[in-house]
């Protein structure tokens, strides 16, 4: 499935019921741990379950009450989403946050859905 991920087109996807952000970000998904072994797209692509709980947040909400409903996004690997390793592409350098940086809350309250780092 190709999907045109503008804005404007994103949502009226979302509106006329073409798609969900469960049905986009899975898609996405899928097609990301396709390519990354060759393309190293990610280095911690969201798996399913990690992604289930931002997408069961978008659960009941109307596509208008959120700026970035649905909207796919991919965080630096030095920037934190709590829960996901942060190792900015050193090991050594590598933890599990508690809680996400700012601006990644700030995405996700706007009802952005992470990918991945």
């Amino acid at each position: 499935m190709n999907f045109n991920l503008q804005l404007d087109a994103l949502r009226s996807a979302y509106r006329d019921r073409h798609t969900t952000p469960r049905q986009l970000l899975l898609s996405l998904r899928d097609k990301a741990a396709a390519l990354n072994p060759d393309y190293h797209l990610f280095i911690h692509l969201l798996s399913v379950e990690e992604l289930e709980p931002y997408l069961a947040a978008l659960d009941g909400c109307d596509v208008d009450s959120l700026p970035l409903y649905g909207v796919p996004f991919a965080i630096k690997d030095n920037i934190d989403l709590a829960g996901i390793p942060t190792t900015a592409a050193c090991p050594a350098f590598a933890y599990v946050p508690e809680r996400s940086a700012t601006i990644v809350e700030q995405l996700l309250a706007l009802g952005a859905i992470p990918l991945g780092k």
